[in-house]
């Protein structure tokens, strides 16, 4: 008797400890379960960029150590994978061949290249602070430098004039091994510079809009890449601003443009047309699909522009560059 009674003790003992130890081993499943279904979430949010790896920061290297940290945190980056590199007052002189090598740098961005094809997108995620350039100005100029398919996110944490950002969008494509062409990356600075100062100047005027501004300059670009291709000469001055004016008037800004402007948008048109860019395939699929999505914008505004003409203009440019390209 005390034999069995001492047997069912031991099988009960028996039953206590392997009830435990499948429990025990249960909870850790379902925390390895929890962490591997995290990590899957987390990388399923944040995909790699299998053409860059991960996502490149070009950071003001005149951020505080706080600045920094919000710079991480109005880009998501916390928990990622990303490299980076500061962009200082000499990488301005570098990259742009003008400037000053002591510029105080706070502009931020963040680069993920796309497939081929995909186009440049820019987004200014801290509008309130980047208070002269637009996302549009941006976006045009870094296509004249020769940037292709890339999501470009541009933020600072105290407000700037935010044209030092397309430094570090050079110094990035940079740091990865693209060699952007000297004199296009100086024009798209003198694009950018006399695109948003005329904004800026006529930002109180309810008849202008910055948008039909840019359009206006892709139009002034594809006309001289047009002129180009017929005679295999560049336009005169004279031409150019025939082109202008023309081109101005078409986009209801003739009115709204002061002569100083039109002789700004003249001055970097016919620098533009030095460049390569003239005659590049390359520039004209991103100018491309720049441009319809610009001319979505523009209609989705309600921007007094006559839409049928907008697209009827756009539709033949960019048939006309087919052609030129087939």
């Amino acid at each position: 008797m005390k034999i069995l009674k001492n047997l069912m003790v031991a099988i009960l003992t028996i039953g206590i400890l392997l009830t435990s130890s499948f429990a025990a081993l249960a909870d850790t499943y379902d925390d390895d379960y929890e962490e591997d279904q995290n990590e899957e979430n987390q990388t399923a949010n944040n995909p790699v960029d299998e053409l860059w790896g991960i996502p490149f920061l070009a950071y003001g290297a005149s951020l505080s150590a706080a600045e920094l940290d919000e710079i991480h945190r109005i880009f998501g980056l916390e928990g990622r994978n990303f490299d980076s590199v500061y962009v200082d007052g000499n990488d301005l002189v570098y990259f742009l061949g003008q400037g000053n090598p002591n510029a105080n740098m706070l502009s931020s961005v963040l680069i993920q290249h796309r497939d081929v094809g995909t186009g440049v997108e820019v987004s200014i995620l801290t509008p309130d602070y980047i208070t002269r350039v637009t996302a549009t100005q941006y976006a045009t100029a870094m296509i004249t430098a020769g940037v292709t398919d890339a999501l470009v996110e541009v933020a600072a944490p105290t407000a700037v004039t935010g044209e030092a950002a397309l430094t570090g969008i050079y110094k990035a494509f940079s740091e990865r091994g693209v060699e952007l062409d000297e004199d296009r990356m100086a024009v798209a600075q003198e694009q950018l510079e006399v695109t948003s100062s005329i904004s800026n100047y006529h930002e109180d005027n309810e008849d202008f809009d910055s948008y039909v501004l840019d359009q206006a300059v892709l139009e002034i670009q594809s006309e001289l890449a047009e002129h180009y291709q017929e005679t295999g000469e560049l336009a005169t001055i004279e031409e150019i601003e025939d082109i202008v004016v023309a081109v101005l008037q078409n986009n209801d800004l003739d009115n709204i443009i002061t002569a100083d402007q039109m002789q700004r948008i003249s001055g970097f048109a016919d620098n533009f047309q030095l460049t390569d860019a003239i005659n590049s395939e390359e520039f004209l699929n991103q100018l491309t699909d720049l441009g319809n999505r610009l001319g979505d914008i523009v209609g989705d505004l309600n921007i007094n522009v006559d839409r049928g003409t907008l697209a009827t203009w756009w539709d033949n440019i960019v048939s006309w560059f087919r052609g030129l390209f087939n």
